[in-house]
């Protein structure tokens, strides 16, 4: 766990002075349907089950420039599946974002650079570490109810093992509409490529290795990265692949007050990897979101 760095986060971002009065408190808590959240490519190790995320992030901003807004935060997050208790995560870090916006009013373009520095505490072996991040998002609304954002971001995780320690890189789109003034529907599509990690049973790994699956499957899953991490139950095996994922999503986010919202969700991820194998899954979400 990584220790309260409020006033070095301040100084970090150039907040000092402003700290006490700009501060901004974000709740969150989620609870997900994940179909497949395993990522298995074999329908017999498809499993689907529930998780839940809470998230706690305190921010603070300053404008250095007309026009020029710095942000610096820190933010805690757990993230739970109790039918497959593996996967539960504990993450902390600091984060900071420049926002540039060209011209005057509620219609000129801005520029967005996020980096971000996290701890990871994992139940499974060899997934804890550090987790680095980095995206730039080029945004602008189009009329009063429209708005679009492209993003383009990057992600490494230092991890223990080789199993997890994954890198990527991924662009999307994100198109907003306001379609009241208390309701929001927001749609988002893109693609990863990169490292990911992927899970089979003791039923279905041997298989692969042994070339039942395919010449090029057994030749290529004998080189990658792998281990026995119980992920899925006794003797599931964890591996890391490289290749391509797609994805899109639809969120209808309805206010509950000036500060709270509860965002309805659902995301859909098709993952390839190197030599074709697919992997597809599902998420249906609903989130409550409140500032202070």
């Amino acid at each position: 766990m990584i220790p309260p760095r409020g006033l070095l986060l301040c100084v970090l971002a150039g907040l000092a002075p402003s700290c006490a009065r700009a501060g901004t408190l974000r709740m969150e808590a989620s609870t997900t349907w994940a179909e497949n959240i395993l990522r298995s490519s074999a329908p017999i190790d498809w499993r689907d089950t529930l998780a839940f995320d809470a998230q706690g992030t305190f921010s603070a901003f300053r404008q250095l420039t007309a026009g020029l807004i710095a942000t610096g935060a820190a933010e805690v997050a757990y993230a739970g599946v109790p039918r497959f208790s593996k996967f539960d995560l504990l993450t902390a870090g600091v984060s900071g974002q420049a926002r540039q916006k060209f011209g005057f009013g509620p219609f000129a373009p801005t520029i967005t650079l996020d980096t971000g520095w996290h701890r990871r505490e994992a139940r499974r072996d060899g997934d804890d570490g550090w987790t680095a991040n980095g995206a730039i998002t080029l945004g602008k609304r189009l009329t009063p109810a429209w708005r679009v954002a492209a993003t383009g971001d990057w992600q490494q995780h230092y991890a223990r093992s080789s199993i997890f320690d994954t890198r990527h890189h991924r662009v999307f789109g994100t198109v907003t509409w306001d379609l009241t003034d208390w309701l929001q529907l927001s749609h988002g599509n893109g693609r990863l490529w990169g490292d990911f990690t992927a899970n089979a049973s003791p039923l279905v790994w041997p298989r692969a290795l042994s070339g039942a699956l395919g010449s090029n499957i057994s030749e290529y899953y004998n080189t990658v990265s792998w281990g026995v991490t119980d992920s899925g139950g006794p003797g599931w095996v964890t591996y890391r692949v490289f290749g391509r994922v797609s994805f899109w999503w639809l969120e209808l986010s309805p206010a509950l007050g000036r500060d709270t919202s509860l965002p309805l969700r659902y995301e859909s991820r098709f993952s390839v990897n190197k030599v074709g194998i697919k992997y597809r899954q599902d998420f249906w979400s609903v989130q409550v979101l409140r500032r202070f």
